[in-house]
């Protein structure tokens, strides 16, 4: 009898933490960074202006037929040829002004809150 009781406190102390872990993360813990998409077309970039948040992802993607180069003052892609993709996730809050490099006409901004 007492180890039946025995086992009945264990076994109701050890519920409360199995509940407890078994519940939903919270709002901030579930909060999945987002994918930004910006298409580097008819020698522009598009959109040329994207905010994002810290954390997120953002994705460039060449779809002219020239070999572009991302740069701003706190990074820079490869070269991307036709059909190439260089993604950057955003760490630090800011605004970027960032051009191609082999087209410093081609002008846009990444701003990170």
């Amino acid at each position: 009898m007492k180890r039946r009781v025995a086992i009945l406190l264990v076994s109701f102390s050890i519920l409360p933490a199995l509940v407890v872990r078994c519940q939903p993360a919270s709002a901030d813990e579930n909060a999945q960074r987002r994918i930004h998409h910006v298409a580097i077309k008819g020698f522009k970039f598009d959109p040329e202006k994207l905010e994002v948040e810290a954390g997120d992802t953002v994705v460039w993607t060449n779809e002219d037929i020239v070999p572009h180069i991302v740069v701003a003052d706190k990074f820079k892609s490869r070269s991307l040829d036709q059909g190439e993709s260089w993604s950057l996730k955003t760490k630090q809050k800011g605004n970027f002004s960032y051009i191609c490099k082999f087209h410093p006409t081609m002008k846009a901004e990444l701003i990170v809150n």
